[in-house]
């Protein structure tokens, strides 16, 4: 993201989502069948990392990888 402020000159917001398995509906078991995947309900299927970066290429906010978060900064 910090290439992609560089080159822009501007701020990015690169927003991204944590979620568990239990946020989606059940899957059939069969798909899983021989994949060794964790299936309990608290697994993280995806672990976030939203940030805010300045146009100079600066972290001003996140990145979060520890569960939900909402991260600000201010952008003068």
């Amino acid at each position: 993201m910090r290439h992609i402020a560089l080159e822009g000159g501007c701020f990015v917001l690169s927003a991204n989502q944590f979620c568990r398995r239990k946020d989606y509906p059940p899957t059939p078991e069969y798909i899983f069948s021989g994949i060794e995947e964790d299936l309990t309900p608290d697994f993280v299927v995806c672990a976030g990392g939203s940030v805010i970066i300045s146009p100079l290429g600066t972290v001003l906010a996140g990145p979060s990888f520890d569960g939900e978060a909402l991260i600000s900064a201010d952008l003068e």
